[in-house]
């Protein structure tokens, strides 16, 4: 079973909100040995703006984050990296919907939306192969 389920992708006029499911509930999280990968693999997340409860950058946090909140990092960075235009600001936001059920709702804005789906394809991709 994966770790982390797309249930439901909308794309919006400049979002995509998806519906995602944690197997493992709220708690499941990356092991260090996972995030420090994930780091290897994504370099720039490390330095990618964050607001969180501790203050610090997303890279900081990554081993104490949900995989939801991790997903929608990852699909920053990787649209990031397809757009072609270098002054697009990409934000994303994560909520809980249901915690102990591992519901979430993950939402990321766009500049276009095959990229944006191409993003959200890698990100998956990448995920399933960094949870433990």
């Amino acid at each position: 079973m994966a770790a982390l389920v797309l249930e439901r992708a909308a794309i919006e006029r400049d979002r995509m909100a998806l519906l995602v499911r944690v197997a493992g509930g709220a708690r499941a999280r990356l092991s260090p040995a996972a995030a420090a990968r994930l780091l290897r693999e994504r370099p720039t997340l490390a330095a990618h703006a964050c607001l969180n409860e501790a203050g610090e950058p997303f890279g900081a946090i990554l081993d104490r984050t949900s995989l939801p909140h991790i997903l929608e990092h990852l699909i920053i960075d990787f649209q990031a990296e397809l757009d072609d235009r270098s002054a697009a600001t990409f934000v994303g936001t994560t909520e809980w919907l249901n915690e102990r059920e591992g519901l979430a709702r993950v939402e990321v804005n766009f500049t276009d939306d095959l990229i944006a789906l191409a993003a959200l394809k890698a990100a998956c991709a990448l995920m399933e192969g960094m949870v433990d």
